[in-house]
């Protein structure tokens, strides 16, 4: 997977829209497009992903104007129709309504002294599906400063701000999934980072909107003093929020935790959800590791650990789920870190580190 990287610091929505769809214009078309195809394999016509891809743009422009501005900029400046661009960001609320996917697992350690979470994540996607991807560093409307990893024409996926705020970001999938109109979970994911500065102002802006698809937002902040993290688990029913005390570890991956969402739980194919979730809190000490990189290769050490998710030839094309991504977050500098891999493959890879304002620093191996 190639990770493409883009700075802008102008906090006019519309402009920075109109800039990067112009720059990365054969990547959002090429995302368009495959897109596509992956909702025609899924049961899903193209006329459909667009009726609900125009369903997500009403409620983005209600509760997320500015980052509706945006997407009518990267329109303007890619050329594709304003309902292609919403319909890479609701790719979520498209696939809700047919086939669920996987992806994703995630471990944070809470420390119990004045020193900020630890974290780990993995991205586990399509294996045809966003090999091009890109770390965004932007200016929000707010004034808050973002340096955020995502697929082209998403506005946000993991990411930091410079407020001592970061995000993880995993797919959940409930009964309710597809029941009504709602803003896209990447939207969300943007606003959050966009907006709060504390675990308490993300659950806040979670409960703000209404959501057509279901998702787990890690957040951990840290005001250096206090660190904290929360697993918010949200969906069309409501939102449910899991603490993890001071000293201890939180995981997630992607079946519900929440006792009352768990009852509607759905996933019609077999999953790794649990065995994952049981690797990780099995080696939750692993989490506590200080160095970034170090974590990410203690984990990827763990012998057939299932967070590393190798593609199955067998299985069709829109079934075959890949590790692409092994990403940690470092709120107090305003960074993440990450390397286009697996964890047990990140010994082999470069591992990059992307702040809110630096330069890029080299990659290490």
């Amino acid at each position: 997977m190639i990770i493409h990287e883009w700075t802008s610091d102008t906090t006019d929505a519309h402009e920075e829209g109109r800039r990067f769809g112009a720059h990365w214009a054969p990547q959002l078309t090429g995302a368009r497009d495959s897109y596509l195809r992956l909702f025609q394999q899924s049961g899903v016509s193209g006329e459909q992903a667009r009726i609900i891809a125009d369903e997500c743009r009403i409620e983005t422009e209600t509760y997320a104007p500015e980052v509706a501005d945006e997407f009518r900029g990267i329109a303007e400046g890619s050329g594709l129709a304003l309902t292609d661009v919403l319909l890479l960001t609701a790719r979520t609320e498209i696939l809700a309504r047919m086939t669920p996917s996987m992806e994703c697992s995630t471990v944070v350690y809470v420390p119990g002294d004045a020193r900020p979470p630890r974290t780990l994540q993995t991205w586990d996607w399509h294996e045809t599906l966003s090999n091009e991807t890109v770390v965004r560093r932007l200016r929000s409307a707010s004034g808050a400063r973002v340096v955020t990893f995502s697929e082209f024409g998403q506005p946000a996926k993991i990411g930091v701000n410079d407020r001592g705020l970061g995000l993880h970001f995993n797919i959940l999938h409930h009964r309710t999934d597809g029941s009504q109109a709602g803003v896209p979970v990447h939207v969300l994911a943007r606003m959050i980072l966009d907006r709060a500065r504390s675990v308490g102002e993300a659950v806040a802006i979670a409960r703000s909107v209404p959501l057509a698809a279901s998702s787990v937002l890690t957040v951990v902040a840290f005001d250096g003093t206090v660190p904290e993290a929360a697993a918010i688990e949200v969906s069309p029913t409501g939102v449910a929020v899991l603490s993890a005390p001071r000293g201890n570890t939180l995981a997630h991956t992607n079946h519900f935790l929440d006792e009352r969402l768990a009852a509607g739980e759905y996933s019609p194919y077999e999953t790794t959800s649990v065995p994952r979730y049981t690797c990780l809190t099995e080696a939750s000490d692993l989490s506590r590791i200080v160095d970034d990189r170090e974590r990410a290769l203690a984990f990827g050490s763990i012998p057939d650990a299932p967070i590393s998710v190798r593609a199955r030839p067998e299985q069709p094309e829109h079934l075959r789920w890949e590790t692409k991504l092994t990403v940690a977050l470092d709120v107090a500098g305003g960074a993440i870190a990450f390397a286009a891999a697996a964890p047990a493959d990140v010994a082999a890879a470069d591992w990059r580190r992307v702040g809110v304002a630096d330069e890029v620093v080299p990659a290490v191996r």
